[in-house]
C-alpha cells in the first residue's frame, strides 16, 4: 500500500514537473516565434499616443508626468493606464520601439498564462480530471499564444491598451472563480472576493481600455454556461449580489448601446466615416465572420494594419453574404444558448466572443475592421476542440498532435513577425493581401517612390485610382509623387482637385496635405503654382461637412488656405486665415505653429500677434491634464524675444540704409 502511495506521489511529481516544463517551453517558443518582429518601427497610431512624450522635453517631473498619462486622447477615459506603462520603456522622444515591442511580448505571455489558469478553473467547475484539464488549458492557452491572427495586436505598440485591457479581463474572471468556490465553505469571504475582484479588474480594465466595462457581462457568460450547467454540483450565486453586480452592468451596457444607435444619425454617413451606423451593423455579420475564418484557418500574413478594403454592406442582401452570415451568427448563438447544458464547453467559445464584440462590433461609429478587436474575444474558441480531441484519442496522440499544431502555429507568426520587423515588407505584403486598399496601395506606392522605383510607383497608385476612382488619399499620394518627380504641373493638380474638393476632408491625412503645400513652397514640383494648391483648399470648403467653422476639417483647411497666404506674400489674408483656423480648433501650440511660419516669412509683426493669441490661449488652459497645452510659456517668450530681437534689428538696416 505505501509502496503505492509513493508511486502514485512519483507519478505527480513528474507530471508536475512536465507541466511547468510544458509552460516554460511555451513561453520560449513564444518568445522565439515573435524575436523578429520585436525590431520593427512604430506605425500610425503609435505617434499620437506615444510621441507625446517628448511634447514637454520628455516626462521627467510631475507636470509632465500628469500631462502625458493624464492627457490622453484615446476613448473617453484617456486610457490612463496604458499610458502609464509606455513609461516603462521610455520618458522622451524619439523612442526605441524595440523596448514598447518587448513590454507587448511580456504582456501577451502573462496574459497567456492568466488565459491558461482561467481554463483549468473553468475545466475544474465542469468535473475534468485534474491533470486532463491542466494538459488542456496548456494546449489550448498555446494556440492562443502562438497564432498569428494575434502578431498585429502584440507587436503594434499603441495596441498594448488592447492587450491591458484583456489582461485585467483574464485576472478578473480568476478572481471571480477563485472566489466562488468559497461560497460553500464561506459565503461572506466568497462575496467579499468577488465584489473586490469584479471592481478592481474592471476599473484597470477600463483605464487601459474602454472594452474593459464589459467584464461583468463576461462574467455572465461564464455563469450561464459554466455554473448553471454544473446545479448539482455547485452552490448558485446570491440573486441580490447578481442583480447588481452582474445583470444591473450588463443592462446598462445594452442601454447605452441603444442610446447610441439611437442619438447618432443612423442612417446618415458621418465623415471621415464612408458609412452609416446602419451600414456598419449590417457589415459587421460579414466581419465576424472573417475573423472566425482567419482564427480556425490561420494565415501566414494578413492585410495588418490596413483594413480599409472591406466593403460595407448596403442591404440585407447587398452583398448576398451579409443576410447568410447573420444567419450563421444567429444559429450559433441559438445553438449554444438551447445546448449550454449539453455543450458548456461550446457555449462558453460562442457567447464569450460575441459578447467580447458587443461594443466595438455593434453601432460605435468606428472603422469597420480591425484585428486587435480579437485579442479578447477568441480566447475560448479552441477550447472545445482541444477537450474533444483529448476525449478521443489517447494521451501520446493527443501531445504529439497538440505540439505538431503549435508548431505550425509558430512556424506562421515567426513568419508574420518577420514581416513585421521591416516597414516596407509589411507596406508590400499587406499592398498584395489587400489590392482593394486605398491606404494600403498609396502607402505602397510612396514607399517604392522612397526606394527610387518610380516607375513602379506610378504604376501601383495609377491601378489603385483604377480600383477606387473616388479615393482622396490616392489621389493625394499620386499627385505627391508626381511633385517629387517634378512632374507635376497645375491642370495634373486640377484634375486630381475635382476628387480631393470635393471629398469631405480627412484630417487623419494632414501629413500627405502637408508634404504637398511643402513641396510646392519649396519649389519641388515648379509646374505647380501655390495659387492652384490655394484654389485646392478653397474648394474643400464648398463641401458642407467642410464648411462647419468649430470643426476640426474647417481648422486644418483654414491653416493651409494661411499657410500658402504666408508664402505668398499676403500677411493679411495669411493672418485672418489663421485666426478662422484658431477660432475653430483654439490651442497654444497651434497658434505657435502659425506664428512660426509668419515669422519665417519674416513677417514680424504678425507672428509676434499670433504669439499674443498663444500666450492668451495658454493662460485660458483649464487645469484638465487632458487640456494641458504641449508647450512652456517660458517657449513663447523666447520665441517673441527672437522675433522682437529680428525686427529690431531690421529697422535698424532699413533706417541706416534710408
Amino acid at each position: 500500500m505505501q509502496m503505492d502511495l509513493a508511486a502514485e506521489r512519483n507519478r505527480d511529481s513528474l507530471m508536475k514537473s512536465a507541466l511547468i516544463a510544458g509552460w516554460l517551453i511555451l513561453c520560449l517558443v513564444t518568445i522565439l516565434a515573435y524575436l523578429p518582429g520585436l525590431d520593427g518601427p512604430f506605425l500610425l497610431d503609435d505617434f499620437g499616443s506615444i510621441a507625446p512624450l517628448g511634447d514637454l522635453g520628455g516626462v521627467v517631473d510631475w507636470m509632465t508626468f500628469k500631462a502625458f498619462v493624464f492627457g490622453g486622447h484615446a476613448g473617453p477615459t484617456g486610457r490612463p493606464l496604458s499610458l502609464l506603462t509606455f513609461l516603462i520603456d521610455a520618458n522622451n522622444w524619439p523612442a526605441d520601439p524595440w523596448a514598447f515591442k518587448r513590454t507587448n511580448l511580456i504582456i501577451h505571455i502573462v496574459s497567456g498564462v492568466l488565459l491558461g489558469i482561467l481554463i483549468g478553473k473553468i475545466l475544474s467547475v465542469l468535473k475534468y480530471d485534474t491533470q486532463n484539464a491542466r494538459w488542456i488549458a496548456l494546449v489550448a492557452a498555446g494556440i492562443w499564444l502562438l497564432h498569428p491572427f494575434l502578431v498585429s495586436t502584440t507587436l503594434y505598440a499603441v495596441q498594448r491598451m488592447a492587450q491591458l485591457s484583456t489582461l485585467f479581463i483574464f485576472a478578473g474572471l480568476i478572481g471571480h472563480l477563485y472566489g466562488r468556490s468559497k461560497i460553500a465553505s464561506d459565503a461572506s469571504k466568497a462575496y467579499l472576493i468577488m465584489s473586490l475582484s469584479m471592481g478592481l479588474f474592471t476599473l484597470l480594465a477600463v483605464l487601459s481600455k474602454e472594452n474593459g466595462i464589459l467584464l461583468p457581462l463576461l462574467i455572465g457568460v461564464v455563469e450561464l454556461t459554466v455554473f448553471s450547467t454544473q446545479k448539482n454540483a455547485n452552490v448558485a450565486l446570491n440573486r441580490y449580489w447578481a442583480w447588481a453586480f452582474v445583470v444591473a452592468p450588463s443592462i446598462i451596457i445594452f442601454l447605452y448601446l441603444a442610446r447610441t444607435a439611437l442619438t447618432h444619425n443612423f442612417f446618415d454617413i458621418s465623415p471621415p466615416r464612408d458609412f452609416s451606423i446602419y451600414e456598419r451593423v449590417l457589415t459587421q455579420p460579414r466581419i465576424l465572420f472573417d475573423y472566425l475564418q482567419n482564427w480556425f484557418v490561420p494565415k501566414l500574413y494578413t492585410s495588418g494594419i490596413f483594413q480599409d478594403h472591406f466593403a460595407k454592406s448596403t442591404g440585407f442582401f447587398s452583398p448576398f453574404t451579409t443576410a447568410l452570415s447573420m444567419v450563421l451568427h444567429v444559429a450559433v448563438v441559438s445553438v449554444a444558448i438551447m445546448n449550454r447544458h449539453k455543450w458548456p464547453l461550446f457555449a462558453l467559445a460562442a457567447l464569450f466572443f460575441y459578447a467580447s464584440h458587443i461594443l466595438e462590433s455593434t453601432v460605435m461609429n468606428l472603422e469597420l475592421y480591425f484585428e486587435h478587436r480579437n485579442y479578447l474575444p477568441v480566447a475560448f474558441l479552441f477550447v472545445p476542440l482541444v477537450t474533444t480531441l483529448r476525449k478521443r484519442v489517447g494521451a501520446k496522440l493527443f501531445m504529439v498532435t497538440a505540439v505538431f499544431a503549435m508548431l505550425v502555429l509558430a512556424g506562421f507568426t515567426r513568419y508574420s513577425a518577420t514581416v513585421w520587423s521591416d516597414y516596407s515588407s509589411m507596406i508590400e505584403v499587406a499592398a498584395r493581401k489587400a489590392p482593394m486598399s486605398a491606404r494600403a496601395q498609396g502607402q505602397y506606392a510612396t514607399d517604392l517612390y522612397n526606394a527610387q522605383r518610380y516607375d513602379e510607383s506610378l504604376s501601383v497608385v495609377a491601378r489603385a485610382i483604377e480600383n477606387n476612382p473616388q479615393s482622396a488619399f490616392l489621389y493625394l499620394a499620386q499627385t505627391n509623387i508626381l511633385c517629387g518627380l517634378g512632374v507635376l504641373d497645375d491642370d495634373e493638380l486640377k484634375t486630381a482637385a475635382q476628387v480631393i474638393s470635393n471629398t469631405p476632408y480627412d484630417p487623419r491625412s494632414i501629413s500627405i496635405y502637408t508634404t504637398l503645400t511643402s513641396s510646392v513652397v519649396a519649389a519641388k514640383c515648379p509646374g505647380v503654382s501655390l495659387d492652384a494648391v490655394q484654389a485646392m483648399f478653397k474648394d474643400m470648403l464648398r463641401v458642407p461637412e467642410n464648411a462647419n467653422p468649430q470643426s476640426l476639417r474647417y481648422s486644418q483647411i483654414q491653416y493651409f488656405i494661411g499657410f500658402i497666404d504666408a508664402f505668398a506674400d499676403r500677411p493679411s489674408q495669411a493672418v485672418a486665415a489663421f485666426e478662422a483656423s484658431l477660432r475653430a480648433r483654439p490651442g497654444a501650440g497651434h497658434a505657435m505653429m502659425m506664428a512660426a511660419v509668419m515669422a519665417t516669412n519674416e513677417f514680424h509683426n504678425e507672428a509676434l500677434h499670433l504669439s499674443d493669441l498663444a500666450l492668451s490661449q495658454l493662460r485660458s488652459t483649464t487645469l484638465d491634464p487632458r487640456l494641458m497645452e504641449r508647450i512652456r510659456e517660458s517657449d513663447i517668450r523666447e520665441f517673441r524675444a527672437t522675433v522682437q530681437a529680428d525686427r529690431d534689428a531690421e529697422l535698424a538696416k532699413d533706417q541706416a540704409e534710408q
